[in-house]
């Protein structure tokens, strides 16, 4: 039986860790533009597992941004909101280093699976694309 969120959050399970400060991630760790999503998306290496699909380029900046893709086939707008959440804060905690354009393409299975499932997929992902970021062990410790 799957639990909802709200389940999850009072069992203590796949709980999203939060750092201090606000909700979302900067505008600066951000991609926004259409023309952005569009040229990471026709230049970029693609990587995928069941639940997502990561697309990477390089960038000419210090920081690693992020743009994201949840269509309507994951859920509802609740359901949808939520899995953008679980990807950027996974994004922050593991991305570290600088230089990259990421585009995460949710997959309509990204509605089912914890948050600790979603983390370990985006790490993997991230590694196959040669992306300098902290390791598993690294986050255990600091969180």
């Amino acid at each position: 039986m799957r639990l909802s969120h709200v389940d999850e959050a009072r069992a203590g399970l796949g709980w999203p860790y939060r750092r201090p400060g606000p909700m979302s991630l900067p505008a600066t760790n951000r991609i926004r533009r259409p023309a952005e999503f569009r040229r990471v998306l026709a230049r970029g290496n693609r990587v995928s597992n069941t639940v997502m699909n990561v697309v990477a380029t390089s960038n000419n900046r210090s920081r690693s941004r992020i743009g994201l893709s949840v269509s309507k086939r994951v859920g509802s707008a609740v359901t949808r909101n939520l899995i953008k959440r679980r990807i950027q804060t996974a994004f922050a905690n593991i991305c570290k280093g600088g230089g990259w354009d990421l585009v995460v393409i949710a997959k309509p299975p990204s509605s089912n699976v914890s948050y600790g499932e979603l983390y370990a997929g985006i790490h993997s992902l991230v590694t196959r694309l040669g992306i300098e970021h902290a390791s598993l062990e690294e986050e255990v410790v600091a969180q």
